[in-house]
């Protein structure tokens, strides 16, 4: 039983992320370590009852069944939901103020999965709020589960969509601006068609069907060559945009109507833009990784700026706790003060519509009026040593470094922070530079630096 308990803190170790649990199915995420989880979750939380969902991904239901009994063994009851996007497990738990749990490994390979928590009303659940205890918790021996459990799914689509509908206005959407969905084969496809519906949605979608060996591409839009196909269809059937979702819809990434990608900087300051229209003074939160151009910009506009570090737990506390009407980070997760605070994939899809409708403008024209530096994008490495690697990087450069989050540089013309993921390992590296050639000379520098 000893050496048992050490295997699974071993585990739980390598799965407890920053702000949500990640692991391969199998391996380091196991049946008997989703069966404590489901235990942990169930004593840490005081609500009688979880909600609890999933994404498409193949093991979920076997995940679940752990899950769930682990809960029910606490005498505590679920209310599952079936396949959703991560985002509406978000919505009902700020709905119905119960905790919510969702099985997802978001844009990671098939072979991963995890969970996301929230506490009743859509309160974030991070390694600084609760997690750490619920991984205490999960570290216990526990009885094993007798007997079978049966779950009754839950009818919740309209409650969801009746919510999307008290943000964005169905009225004040066009219905004649046409454009493509790339669903990844991820979550997006349990409730299109019922968005579709209540929406009157004019697109054309590739990859809609949920199927959890992402058979055309991985689900992650971050990596521009998962966008290939979305761009070619917009131009070729020349639509407004394209957007593509990852695979538990909680993020999405727009290209234009000519083919650009529009980064999660951009997308930022056009919402942030659009919310200061409407109410002269706003407050947003923004991850380190937007850079300085984006920030300086919308200060300048009198948006008060709030800095935080990259992750939706640590943003939607700071937004809390601000009251914040709006945040943005750089990989595509965008957070509204009336959606509990919480990240939406799907309402940034509804509230880009909303703003084209209003201002008449093609995606292209939109953002022609943001003249902002050159940008990196996201860059990945995969190192030996994430610590080892960012201190070399340190001694290369003269100045010291802002240390919110990883390490961040300032000078004039450029910028960049680099800083190890919260759930794979690897550093992630954002840069911008006044023009190209000073971003490339940078990119390369820093390259040279992680790799000798």
């Amino acid at each position: 039983m000893y050496n048992n308990l050490i295997m699974v803190q071993n585990k739980l170790d390598l799965i407890f992320k920053a702000y949500d649990v990640r692991g391969v199915y199998g391996e380091t995420l196991t049946k008997e370590i989703a069966y404590n989880i489901g235990i942990a979750f169930s004593q840490f939380i005081e609500s009688e009852t979880i909600i609890v969902g999933h994404d498409g991904r193949n093991s979920n239901l076997e995940i679940f069944d752990c899950v769930a009994a682990g809960i029910t063994s606490n005498d505590k009851k679920v209310f599952y939901i079936g396949t959703f996007p991560t985002d509406v497990v978000y919505s009902l738990s700020g709905i119905m103020d119960l905790p919510g749990l969702i099985i997802t490994a978001s844009h990671n390979p098939k072979e991963w999965n995890g969970f996301k928590f929230c506490n009743s009303g859509a309160s974030p659940i991070g390694i600084e709020s609760g997690l750490l205890e619920i991984k205490e918790l999960a570290s216990q021996n526990y009885k094993e589960p007798s007997g079978q459990i049966n779950i009754n799914k839950e009818d919740i689509v309209s409650t969801y969509i009746d919510h999307l509908k008290t943000i964005v206005h169905p009225e004040n959407i066009d219905s004649s601006i046409k454009f493509a969905v790339d669903g990844g084969n991820g979550a997006i496809g349990s409730v299109i068609d019922n968005l579709t519906s209540a929406y009157n949605l004019n697109y054309q979608g590739i990859y809609m069907d949920v199927d959890g060996n992402f058979p055309n591409h991985p689900a992650d839009p971050s990596d521009s060559e998962n966008l290939v196909e979305l761009i070619e269809l917009v131009q070729k059937n020349k639509y407004e945009f394209g957007v593509a979702f990852d695979g538990d819809a909680d993020r999405a990434v727009f290209s234009d109507n000519q083919g650009n990608i529009i980064s999660g900087s951009i997308m930022t300051a056009i919402i942030s833009d659009w919310l200061l229209e409407k109410r002269k003074m706003i407050k947003v939160v923004h991850n380190v990784n937007v850079p300085p151009t984006v920030v300086n910009y919308l200060s300048g506009k009198g948006v008060h700026m709030i800095r935080s570090k990259v992750g939706h737990s640590y943003i939607k506390q700071i937004m809390r706790d601000e009251d914040a009407d709006f945040g943005g980070e750089h990989s595509a997760h965008f957070y509204l003060r009336e959606n509990y605070y919480a990240d939406s994939g799907i309402l940034t899809l509804l509230i880009f519509l909303q703003i084209l409708s209003e201002k008449k403008q093609t995606p292209s024209e939109l953002i022609s009026n943001y003249s902002f530096f050159p940008s990196s994008g996201e860059i990945n490495f995969v190192v030996k040593d994430v610590k080892e690697s960012i201190a070399k990087i340190e001694e290369s450069f003269d100045k010291s470094f802002d240390k919110l989050d990883g390490i961040s540089y300032f000078e004039d013309n450029y910028w960049f922070n680099i800083r190890g993921s919260n759930t794979e390992p690897k550093l992630r590296l954002n840069a911008e530079a006044e023009n190209s050639n000073l971003l490339n000379g940078l990119i390369n520098k820093i390259s040279n630096i992680i790799e000798e």
